[in-house]
């Protein structure tokens, strides 16, 4: 600094300004405050849920019990805020932040009105589709966030909680690289504030096998063919003790499987039949045998489809993969029950080999099939597969796969086409529908449309009709001809294979998996009701 007085510069140290030290204060270094809690990175979300009553005239809202306990415990914060806007209907959500010092964000879910219950006109559990809904736009909220866990509660009913959450994480990511931005974790699900942790384990498990079929169903076509879907079969089913017989093209040829081999020699994969065989029943009990339709790509042969087809067709293998979840979930659930999965494996190409409009060939069964289109190739793999599941004396088959577009114009994406020659088994399977949300509708099966498919000069039965309209129910009743006695369902699942994200708020934009929590269900009803 500069003295005015003498003129000159002073110069003083930093030391000269330190405060000296006295004896009464030890010297060291500062303390830091740091309150554990208050530091810790709080990366978990909750999901909780919210009624509304839109026919009160006071206020119609009400949290559920979970939502109250967590509202006193952070002091009435989350009340106060949810209340400064509308109240969430049902398919509505708000997130709230830093509510407390465990969660770091907390997403609240409209329920809609707390006396919904089994609507029989609807054929709906809307009570716990509500649930689903709620439970899977929250999880899918906070899942933006990027959370290591996520706390679910039960909004009275835990499976239908875990199967709403489930669904709505699930993201086909298997070819993303690790270091992509757009790559999105999936969150670990937790049930929160209840008991019921069996209820949570079952329907976790449900929607884990849907998740599994559509998987499946996502790989593209050049990396899953029928060569590595039989593996696939392999590795997943046989670590849980399940059988998995994989047989070629020269082994049903000699068990006269005439569709299927005409089928398969269209493309350089060479077919596969798979056989899937869990017993958790005595070796006495007759199975329940279950076929999946199993075209790894469907490009429609010489009728070949159009562009914006095609683009769906690597997931005409959805019933195949459909059976295997089914079968995996029967073994991890640990089920009193056998079942024999029958997998027919191939490709439809258009080669020199493909099968041609006209052409005929023969089943097990005796009977000659006139190939009317080659496109409608499914029901020729099914049928030659209904011959062979006599062989097993079951007590009903089950077969599903995507049979008929023309649903689509007539079902949507509500409910897949259901025929079954057996009422009582149709009740079941239309009542586990009804709980799981994943509907089935009764098509009829009919002689009308039997004498469509036996119109025909050449041959004992056509694999359509002449007809336009009609497809659907004429594919029913092609198949119905190789059933003989058995009781039989038979679910068409073409209008429900894929999704653009608008039938049910749960379930992403792509490939669905569906039916597979119904056929899970369908089991566990007739279990229940000793008719299995």
């Amino acid at each position: 600094m500069f003295d005015y007085r003498r003129g000159t510069l002073c110069v003083r140290f930093i030391s000269q300004f330190r405060i000296p030290r006295t004896d009464c204060v030890e010297y060291g270094p500062p303390r830091r405050v740091q309150d554990p809690k208050q530091c810790a990175l709080r990366d978990r979300g909750l999901v909780l849920g919210v009624y509304y009553n839109e026919h009160v005239t006071e206020e119609g809202a009400i949290l559920t019990a979970a939502a109250q306990k967590y509202d006193q415990n952070c002091g009435g914060k989350l009340w106060s805020q949810l209340k400064l806007a509308p109240i969430p209907r049902l398919g509505e959500y708000r997130v709230f932040y830093d509510l407390d010092g465990h969660f770091g964000y907390v997403a609240v879910a409209g329920l809609g009105s707390e006396c919904l219950r089994y609507n029989t006109t609807e054929a709906l559990d809307e009570s716990k589709e509500a649930i689903r809904i709620a439970a899977g736009l929250g999880t899918e909220a906070l899942q933006q966030l990027k959370p290591s866990s996520i706390h679910v509660e039960s909004f009275g009913n835990a499976e239908a909680a875990a199967e709403g959450a489930t669904l709505a994480t699930w993201r086909f990511q298997e070819y993303k690289s690790p270091t992509s931005p757009r790559l999105m974790p999936t969150p670990k699900l937790e049930l929160y504030d209840d008991c019921d942790f069996d209820g949570w384990k079952v329907g976790a498990l449900k929607a884990e096998s849907q998740n599994l079929a559509r998987h499946l169903q996502e790989i593209p076509a050049n990396l899953l063919n029928p060569t590595s879907f039989a593996k696939i079969a392999v590795e997943l089913l046989c670590e849980l003790d399940i059988n998995v017989e994989v047989k070629t093209q020269g082994w049903a040829a000699s068990h006269e499987m005439g569709g299927f081999v005409a089928v398969g020699k269209s493309s350089v994969q060479p077919p596969l039949y798979v056989e899937i065989g869990y017993f958790g029943a005595s070796e006495c009990e007759r199975p329940v045998v279950m076929i999946g339709k199993g075209v790894t790509f469907d490009s429609g042969s010489l009728d070949l489809k159009p562009p914006n087809e095609l683009r769906y067709m690597k997931g005409d293998m959805a019933g195949a993969a459909c059976v295997l979840a089914v079968a995996r979930a029967a073994a991890l659930l640990k089920l009193p029950v056998n079942i024999r999965g029958i997998l027919p494996l191939c490709e439809l190409m258009p080669s020199g080999k493909s099968p041609k409009s006209g052409d005929v060939v023969s089943s097990a069964s005796g009977k000659s099939i006139h190939i009317r289109l080659p496109s409608r190739e499914g029901r020729l793999l099914i049928a030659d597969s209904l011959v062979y599941a006599r062989n097993y004396w079951p007590r009903f088959i089950l077969d599903v796969g995507t049979m008929s577009k023309e649903l689509i114009a007539s079902l949507g994406g509500a409910a897949c086409g259901c025929y079954s020659n057996c009422e009582e088994l149709y009740c079941y399977a239309a009542a586990a529908g009804g709980h799981t949300g994943d509907r089935v509708w009764r098509m009829p099966l009919w002689k009308f449309y039997e004498e469509r498919v036996k119109d025909c000069q050449t041959a004992d039965v056509a694999n359509t009709g002449r007809e336009r309209f009609g497809d659907s129910p004429n594919c029913a009743a092609f198949l119905k001809q190789f059933v003989c006695d058995s009781r039989w369902i038979h679910l068409d699942t073409y209008n429900v294979a894929y999704t653009k994200g608008a039938d049910f708020p749960y379930l992403r934009r792509g490939m669905t998996g569906r039916p597979t929590r119904t056929i899970l269900e369908l089991m566990l009803q007739l279990l229940n009701d000793s008719k299995l």
